[in-house]
């Protein structure tokens, strides 16, 4: 499907089945199938027998430009918050439901907890980011709270409260919620209108971020 919708391109605004089998060198009835459920998903839209690019290409197109702008803005900020508490720096977007970390700048330490969040999706209420974007509605709360460790916060009650001290003290903690021994803790990032767009993260193994400790790292991913 992704071959699909990259054969369209300049010269090629509009596609016939006949067309899109050729490029992909599948039959008539493979490509037709592929370009009803696209069409379907909004990724495609249908003219007489030839298609086009979808309002939901656009839709995640402008998604990516605007975590691309996001990252573009806050980098001097992350390598601030970095250089200030030594740990894992992470920016995350809302992705659907889920979380999705979009930028990173490693920990000076040996021992760290960066290397492959980029890219990667968590659901929100195990992650300190998460919990960020649920408490300034920037996603909705899960229908199920998955458990991943003993930590995890599994009731809706629960996750409530402790959203409403996420708003009332600017930023939100998770101590091994998602990975025995990982701690994390994140703030919000705001648009000119006021929304929550984005959530700015440290995380480090909990050797070295201390309980005494979460409250000011807090503070300076709120002032980041």
């Amino acid at each position: 499907m992704l071959a699909l919708l990259a054969s369209f391109e300049d010269g090629r605004a509009e596609l016939g089945v006949t067309e899109m089998s050729r490029l992909l060198g599948v039959h008539k009835s493979t490509a037709s199938r592929l370009a009803a459920v696209l069409e379907r998903t909004g990724f495609l839209t249908r003219s007489g027998r030839r298609f086009r690019l979808g309002v939901e290409v656009i839709r995640l197109g402008s998604l990516a430009l605007s975590s691309l702008d996001l990252v573009t803005r806050l980098q001097p900020a992350m390598d601030k918050l970095s250089q200030q508490t030594g740990e894992t720096v992470n920016l995350a977007v809302p992705a659907g439901q889920d979380v999705l970390n979009v930028a990173e700048v490693p920990s000076t330490y040996i021992l760290n907890s960066s290397g492959g969040w980029i890219g990667r999706r968590t659901t929100p209420h195990a992650v300190a980011n998460g919990k960020v974007l649920l408490a300034y509605h920037a996603i909705t709360m899960p229908r199920v709270l998955e458990r991943y460790t003993d930590r995890t916060v599994t009731s809706r009650a629960e996750l409530a409260a402790e959203l409403e001290t996420v708003r009332r003290d600017g930023y939100a903690t998770a101590v091994a919620e998602l990975e025995d021994g990982l701690v994390a803790v994140a703030a919000p990032v705001f648009d000119v209108t006021g929304g929550c767009v984005a959530a700015l993260s440290v995380s480090g193994p909990e050797f070295r971020m201390l309980p005494g400790q979460l409250g000011e790292i807090g503070r300076l991913c709120a002032s980041a």
